[in-house]
């Protein structure tokens, strides 16, 4: 009956110490649970660090701490935040991350904690600086995302690393990314830099005013919390940086908002300006040409492949019987080549007037355009004089594409050229001038700008001359108007919907 009674006692003393143990780890997961919620109402990371020290203190009962950053470029740990050492002392505790940096700087690059139960008085700053019996130092870490090899893009199997349950690769001695001859210094230089690395910082920590022993439940505590702490400090950073990219993009869409009003108004100013520019456009371009007259029937017609264009033609009268036809092409689109169109027309207003020399009308205005105007545009022109008294057609060109001679009877087909350079460039532009009779009523001129035979399909073939050629002969017996509807036409067709990049200007003249 006593033994019963002793076995009794035992069991008893057994559950009550289990009992305690439990009340304890409760108590502990209640006071981390708390934690938690204390570091989620802060709104700063000084505060949840300051925090997380402080727990330090009140949950695992540690006098002192520290919290050291890492300075790569310095290649030393840094005090950021402390608890119970005073701000000058903390200050002064700059620690090399080099082999020589001690038991704080093996901490982080062998990614545990280290307990050191009897620094050196000699050597350890610790010891030296806070007089520090014993302390623990374990290191800050965030959580990574990818493996090592995955980061580096490494393929080498062997690696200790490769395939390895540890994702710090940084903590493992064996991997020296292919350098074997390097020194620890240089090793942890490279991880210092590598996107692998992880360690956020190191915490020191010890007992100088209690005599009460480190546990193994202590230490348990300490992990956790310093688990909690590298996970809080991470999620904080992540939802700061989200935070900064929201107001970012916020601002940025603000402004992209304002800079789209100013567009849209821009815009809406360029499109009245162009609008204004084709109205002048087209009052500079012949209003007053005759579809029937006395001495020729002519029908003409311009496609602008922009709003304005750089094409010009015209039909006017230099004397009595004497009549002056020109179609010219700007090199570029808009308003700049508008605006060399426009000066052109004038120029040769004003000196085809009297003179029934198409080559010394092209050269005064080259001459005009190389001294005075010095754009970078040029200018192609074909510019010919119609003498219906004498019956002659007289004309140069200016480096403009061939125009076609018809006689309507025969359907014989010549290509007017004469050789020269462009206007606007060069000053002296070679120009030469040819003169032919003609019978009334029995010849056709096809003037146009090469926007009509450089269109293209969607084979990007060019419609060519060869094209136009056989069209204007099969329509020698048309009307003027109809052969340009014809030409146009068959070009249209021929194109297929891809849409020409060039002005088109085509004129049908029968004399």
């Amino acid at each position: 009956m006593e033994k019963i009674t002793d076995a009794s006692q035992l069991l008893l003393k057994d559950l009550l110490s289990q009992n305690e143990m439990l009340k304890t780890q409760l108590i502990d997961a209640a006071m981390i649970n708390e934690l938690v919620k204390v570091l989620h109402s802060c709104t700063d990371l000084e505060g949840i660090v300051k925090t997380v020290l402080l727990s330090f203190q009140d949950l695992v009962h540690f006098d002192r701490a520290i919290l050291f950053t890492i300075n790569g470029g310095k290649f030393r740990l840094e005090p950021w935040n402390w608890v119970g050492i005073d701000d000058d002392t903390a200050k002064r505790l700059s620690i090399p991350l080099g082999f020589d940096g001690g038991d704080i700087t093996d901490a982080i690059f062998l990614n545990r904690h280290i307990f050191v139960e009897e620094p050196d008085p000699a050597s350890d700053i610790f010891s030296l600086e806070l007089q520090s019996p014993s302390y623990i130092v374990a290191p800050l870490l965030r959580k990574p995302t990818r493996k090592c090899w995955e980061i580096k893009r490494c393929t080498k199997k062997s690696c200790s690393s490769y395939g390895s349950a540890n994702p710090y690769c940084w903590s493992n001695l064996d991997v020296s990314c292919g350098d074997s001859s390097s020194t620890e210094d240089d090793r942890r230089r490279r991880c210092l830099a590598c996107a692998a690395f992880k360690a956020e910082g190191i915490f020191w920590l010890d007992r100088k005013n209690s005599v009460q022993p480190i546990t193994s439940g202590d230490i348990s505590n300490l992990t956790n919390i310093i688990t909690l702490a590298g996970l809080v400090f991470e999620n904080f950073r992540m939802i700061n940086a989200l935070d900064a990219a929201n107001h970012e993009l916020i601002s940025t869409n603000e402004t992209l908002r304002k800079v789209n009003h100013d567009l849209e108004f821009a815009e809406a100013k360029i499109r009245l300006d162009l609008e204004q520019a084709r109205q002048i456009q087209q009052k500079l371009l012949p209003q007053d040409i005759s579809s029937s007259h006395e001495s020729y029937k002519i029908s003409s017609r311009y496609l602008a492949a922009n709003t304005v264009g750089g094409d010009y033609y015209d039909v006017f009268k230099i004397a009595d019987g004497t009549y002056g036809i020109v179609v010219a092409d700007v090199s570029g689109h808009g308003i700049a080549s508008a605006l060399v169109m426009s000066m052109a027309k004038t120029l040769l207003r004003v000196y085809s007037k009297d003179e029934t020399s198409p080559q010394k009308t092209l050269e005064r205005i080259n001459d005009i355009f190389v001294s005075e105007v010095a754009t970078e545009h040029f200018v192609t022109i074909f510019y010919a004089v119609l003498d219906v008294n004498k019956k002659k057609l007289r004309f140069s060109s200016a480096g403009h594409c061939p125009i076609f001679y018809l006689h309507k009877d025969s359907g014989k087909c010549d290509m007017l050229k004469a050789d020269g350079l462009f206007l606007g460039v060069f000053p002296d532009i070679m120009l030469a001038e040819r003169e032919i009779d003609y019978v009334p009523e029995k010849q056709r001129l096809i003037l146009y700008t090469d926007g009509l035979t450089e269109a293209i399909n969607p084979a990007t073939e060019m419609y060519g001359t060869e094209r136009l050629t056989r069209i204007a002969r099969e329509t020698t017996d048309f009307s003027t108007e109809e052969t340009l509807e014809a030409i146009l036409e068959h070009q249209v067709k021929f194109c297929d919907g891809v849409q020409p990049e060039d002005d088109i200007t085509l004129l049908v003249m029968d004399f």
